[in-house]
């Protein structure tokens, strides 16, 4: 099998890489696991209007992959340069390719990994995940009962000493638009918002800023979740000690880590990482290899709407390289 650019990953990113590609370049998509990638799980956010959250995006782009071929559960075994190019080498078949890019995109961060904030153990202990998803499902009919409601940002995020200094930049927005939810369905909600800064930009920040108004901003990063009388207490430390705050139910506000898919790359392809594990780009998706190309989350942590201008970005250069 040959074709110009084998994009690694079917989601958002790569994608996007595609369909900038399409007509110019023959693409192939190789992705392992299901194709849409993480942004598929993701649930809609909307209320009365659109908050930009790109989940709709993504659902579109899935419905033009039927343009180019799409491989789906094939995993790489071998990687070798040859003429100019690669042969990849999976469990099914041997593809020959002049260009590849990587779009193995990120994972949410595990809460369980932080097991002060209770998550797994401690009931209705959430992750801003879990909420994405159930929108996608079930939707969020279980907060109706519930009246006080906390939010703590940077729960992966901000440790430096476990290599994830970094902000994974989506946790604030992707919060205040459940928060925004949350209340539209429930008015009477109280929501208090932990955060250390607030990284509200991109298309709908006016709306976002807006929410930020209708909750209660805390700027304290709590540093455990405790259970007592039936009730949950975000333990954080107060101008008098350590304070303590009653809430129904708690949402962490996971961030984004390397996927299993992008520390993979990075050892089979030979390519230079940054400290924290994301493919390391040099500029406009140059990695330490020649050919090969990065776009998305798989270089670092962005929302939907900046992985798909980056993604574009990278397909307009393969196209002009080409020419």
């Amino acid at each position: 099998m040959k074709c110009d650019a084998l994009i690694i990953g079917g989601g958002v990113a790569g994608l996007a890489v595609a369909e900038t590609l399409l007509p110019s370049l023959q693409v192939t998509v190789l992705e392992e696991e299901r194709l849409g990638g993480l942004a598929w799980q993701l649930g809609c956010k909307a209320t009365t209007e659109c908050l930009a959250c790109g989940v709709c995006r993504s659902l579109e782009m899935k419905r033009k992959a039927s343009r180019f071929p799409v491989l789906l559960g094939e995993r790489i075994t071998t990687v070798e340069r040859q003429n100019g190019g690669f042969k990849i080498t999976t469990q099914k078949r041997a593809i020959e390719t002049r260009f590849v890019v990587i779009a193995t995109g990120a994972s949410p961060f595990p809460p369980q990994r932080m097991p002060q904030f209770g998550f797994g153990t401690l009931k209705w202990v959430y992750s801003g995940f879990d909420l994405e998803k159930k929108l996608n499902r079930e939707g969020l009919n279980e907060f109706a009962p519930f009246h006080e409601i906390a939010f703590i940002q940077c729960v992966g995020s901000r440790n430096f000493q476990e290599k994830r200094g970094y902000c994974s930049q989506v946790c604030c927005r992707y919060a205040l638009r459940l928060a925004e939810n949350l209340l539209f369905r429930f008015p009477h909600l109280h929501i208090d918002f932990y955060y250390m800064d607030l990284q509200v930009f991109g298309k709908k920040s006016e709306k976002l800023w807006e929410t930020s108004e209708k909750v209660k901003l805390i700027r304290n990063l709590p540093f455990a979740a405790e259970e007592g009388n039936g009730k949950l207490s975000v333990v954080f430390e107060g101008e008098r000690g350590v304070s303590r705050e009653k809430y129904d139910a708690i949402i962490l506000s996971v961030g984004m880590i390397p996927s299993s898919g992008t520390k993979r790359m990075v050892e089979l392809l030979h390519l230079t990482s940054t400290v924290e594990g994301f493919i390391k780009d040099y500029g406009g998706g140059v990695t330490s290899q020649e050919g090969i190309l990065v776009c998305g989350t798989a270089s670092g942590p962005k929302d939907i709407e900046t992985s798909t201008r980056e993604a574009r970005m990278v397909g307009e250069k393969i196209k002009r390289m080409e020419n």
